[in-house]
């Protein structure tokens, strides 16, 4: 089973990479960040068209044009779950010494876009992470602990697979790779902390996707698939769980400046194959392998903003986005999200 998983993984890669390569040869434009941790109303493809109604990690560009964009992304995770049920702390505390109770995550993105022609964008995606949990001990102790820097830097390529004639429907690979650029060997008080602090997945990961954006008049809809899939285990013998995630949308516009959006993100996350031997997962739930899968879906309410005027004030868009999930079930226990919000800057360019 491993091997096919592993062939499955690494032909994926070869087949999405060969892709790029080859869209970027026939004549020598977006992608969808990790996290997830919105997109913003992109430009049509063909100038003199309205531009597409689509959230913020749909980013089309013009030929010869480049984005540079900036996000900021926070989720906030309070009490615990077994299944979809909520399981108290000192329910935990009969099987673990630690539970943690709280955990933030930031994510500072900033993604820089290039179209070689039209039709394909290729994207580099470097996220700064900053993370914190709260723990209560069967003594009675709390703690905190902290972690922050680099993640995995992505590699993304948007390519246009099929466009309708009168340019309202939109089908386009998107997909790339994430490096291992993130740290897996964080650390308090020299032992390494449990699976969901630490910033990276010690392993490459391919991103395989297909989006599809829909528009008529004032309404723009869409969706997209985006699993991640984890290569090989990583240097401390363990192999984070494949997500699998879709995206379904729909846009209003409002005015000319003006979107209204409404999303939602389905995702469901597999557990940890082998296990870091320094953890031991009798300790809390965050350092067992087999308790680290989910469902999950929320629902999010965006606002997109492009101003208009002059002196390339026109060339901004800038997109808020906040929900909370509608269902969780979490091989638990597991902490629950209760909240997620997203600020997104981006700037087009010659």
């Amino acid at each position: 089973m491993q091997r096919r998983k592993t062939w499955f993984a690494r032909t994926s890669a070869a087949t999405m990479l060969g892709l790029s390569f080859a869209a970027s040869a026939q004549d020598s434009a977006d992608a969808y960040p990790v996290i997830p941790l919105a997109s913003p109303p992109s430009p049509s493809l063909h100038a003199g068209h309205a531009p597409r109604l689509s959230p913020a990690g749909v980013m089309l560009g013009h030929s010869g044009k480049w984005m540079l964009g900036y996000e900021f992304g926070y989720e906030r995770m309070n009490g615990n779950l077994d299944g979809s049920d909520r399981i108290r702390t000192s329910e935990i505390l009969q099987s673990f010494f630690a539970s943690p109770t709280e955990m933030r995550m930031q994510m500072h993105m900033a993604t820089l876009m290039y179209a070689p022609r039209e039709g394909l964008s290729l994207m580099a995606m470097v996220p700064y992470l900053v993370k914190d949990m709260d723990h209560l001990t069967v003594d009675g102790e709390r703690f905190k602990e902290e972690t922050d820097g680099l993640g995995d830097i992505e590699l993304r390529a948007h390519y246009t697979v099929h466009e309708s004639a009168d340019h309202q429907h939109l089908v386009y690979f998107n997909g790339g790779v994430a490096l291992p650029t993130g740290s897996i060997n964080e650390r308090l008080n020299g032992a390494r902390l449990e699976y969901p602090m630490q910033l990276g997945a010690g392993t490459v990961s391919v991103l395989p996707g297909l989006s599809y954006i829909g528009q008529q008049a004032d309404w723009g809809w869409g969706m997209d698939l985006q699993p991640t899939l984890r290569i090989d285990e990583n240097r401390y013998d363990y192999r984070l769980g494949n997500q699998y995630r879709i995206n379904a949308w729909a846009m209003r516009r409002l005015s000319e400046s003006l979107n209204v959006s409404l999303r939602a993100d389905a995702r469901r996350i597999e557990n940890i194959e082998g296990a870091d031997e320094a953890l031991d997962r009798e300790d809390e739930p965050t350092k067992d392998p087999n308790l680290q899968a989910g469902r999950r879906i929320d629902v999010l309410l965006g606002l997109n903003f492009q101003p208009s005027g002059g002196s390339g004030v026109e060339n901004q868009r800038f997109y808020f986005e906040a929900g909370v999930p509608a269902y969780q079930s979490l091989d638990g226990p597991q902490l629950k999200s209760t909240f997620i919000g997203r600020l997104n800057w981006q700037w087009h360019f010659n």
